[in-house]
């Protein structure tokens, strides 16, 4: 039970990191476009 627990949690934190990591280069290709068309 307790090595499902931590395993979970490992791919719950690798989730988190991901979703942020789409965000982040979501968000800089947006900005870049913005500086490139100004």
């Amino acid at each position: 039970m307790n090595i499902l627990k931590k395993k979970n949690k490992a791919s719950f934190v690798f989730f988190i990191i991901t979703l942020y990591s789409f965000i982040g280069f979501g968000l800089g290709f947006i900005i870049w476009e913005y500086l490139l068309k100004t």
